[in-house]
């Protein structure tokens, strides 16, 4: 049951007539929405993620910080050690999205003794999470993902916060997709070389550039100018757009 008090639902309401000029581009949730979202609920991150469960597939990300293919990087990918992770394992066995911390269901000691905080929490900085998605089947699964570093853990008022939302951040992205689904999408793909959509297969398994560029044994730069051959050809701006607009040839 959500307890709101009458002052956050005025924060709600300012904050869904402010995001609601935000245009989104290539992606639902662009950064400057995300950044705004971040403000509603403090976080040291905020991202937005679209995966493909059964296939292993990133659909889209979108993150609020500035780091980018900076982040440091866990010693697992995400297909290896969600499982462990607990909200996710929720999300994959019960289709329930709503928000919820990790500590809704470990204590932090017992996070910290975790596989998930040795491989993917710690090198990433990671202390606290919270998740929050839209309903979706496992094969288009849509989540923001909230993460803070050491100190304070999120509150029962900031899931409350995120699940009143969660009505408002369905429809933005059901509006989005009405204006942004491709109109040939098929064409778009069979435009790309057999390089540029190598590279974009990799990108969709979750792989930064570097990764990409040591997997193809070719140099970092040469990854990126096969990325922007491709976003031109699929008229997009992101790397994640490009894989969502080449997503049904992957």
């Amino acid at each position: 049951m959500l307890r709101l008090a009458a002052a956050d639902y005025v924060l709600v309401g300012r904050f869904v007539a402010e995001t609601a000029a935000i245009a989104s581009s290539d992606e639902p949730f662009p950064r400057p929405f995300l950044g705004a979202l971040r403000g509603l609920v403090s976080c040291d991150d905020m991202s937005f993620s679209e995966l493909d469960r059964v296939r292993e597939l990133v659909l889209g990300q979108v993150s609020d910080s500035d780091l980018g293919d900076d982040w440091p990087e866990p010693e697992v990918t995400y297909w290896e050690i969600r499982h462990e992770h607990p909200t996710c394992r929720r999300h994959e066995t019960t289709g329930d999205f709503s928000a919820h911390r990790v500590s809704d269901f470990v204590t932090h000691r017992q996070l910290r003794r975790s596989r998930i905080y040795a491989q993917w929490f710690r090198p990433q900085g990671v202390e606290h999470q919270l998740t929050v998605g839209l309903d979706a089947p496992l094969s288009h699964t849509k989540v923001f993902l909230l993460s803070r570093g050491p100190g304070r853990d999120f509150t029962r008022r900031d899931c409350d916060v995120l699940d009143v939302l969660r009505p408002y951040l369905a429809g933005r992205y059901e509006l989005w997709r009405s204006h942004h689904a491709p109109a040939e999408p098929v064409a778009a793909a069979d435009a790309l070389t057999a390089r540029e959509r190598e590279v974009l297969e990799l990108v969709a398994e979750g792989l930064m550039n570097v990764e990409v560029a040591q997997r193809l044994w070719i140099s970092p730069g040469t990854v990126r100018r096969h990325l922007e051959n491709a976003y031109a050809k699929l008229g997009v701006h992101t790397r994640t757009a490009a894989v969502r607009a080449a997503s049904l040839e992957l």
